[in-house]
C-alpha cells in the first residue's frame, strides 16, 4: 500500500530524512523534534503532525514506515508502540485524535 494522503506524506518525508536507522547520530531524536519546532511553515508544522497522528491512529502501514526509515517491526503493534513513543517526544500527552 502506498498512500497518496498528503499529510502521512509529509510525515513519511521527514522520517525518511531523520529517522533513517543507518544514518542515526547523537542525539538524533531531540535534533528530529527540534528540527521541526523549528520549521518557519506552520502548515507544513500542521501537515507533520496530522501525519503523525494519522499514524499512530493506524491509517500508515508499518511496511511503508519501513521502506522510508530502514526500521522493522515484528508485529503492528510493535510500529504502533514505537510511534507512540515519538509522538510522546513531539507532543507529550496530547492525543493524536485530536490533532485530526
Amino acid at each position: 500500500m502506498t498512500t497518496s494522503d498528503p499529510d502521512l506524506q509529509t510525515f513519511l518525508g521527514f522520517a525518511r530524512g531523520r529517522l533513517d536507522i543507518n544514518a542515526l547520530g547523537k542525539d538524533w531524536e531531540s535534533e528530529f523534534v527540534r528540527s521541526i519546532q523549528a520549521l518557519r511553515s506552520e502548515s507544513l508544522k500542521h501537515s507533520f503532525r496530522r501525519g503523525f497522528a494519522k499514524s499512530v491512529l493506524g491509517q500508515l502501514s508499518p511496511e511503508e514506515y519501513e521502506r522510508a526509515t530502514g526500521w522493522t517491526f515484528d508485529t503492528d503493534a510493535d510500529f504502533r508502540d514505537h510511534l507512540r513513543k515519538y509522538w510522546r517526544l513531539f507532543y507529550g500527552s496530547d492525543d493524536p485524535a485530536e490533532s485530526l
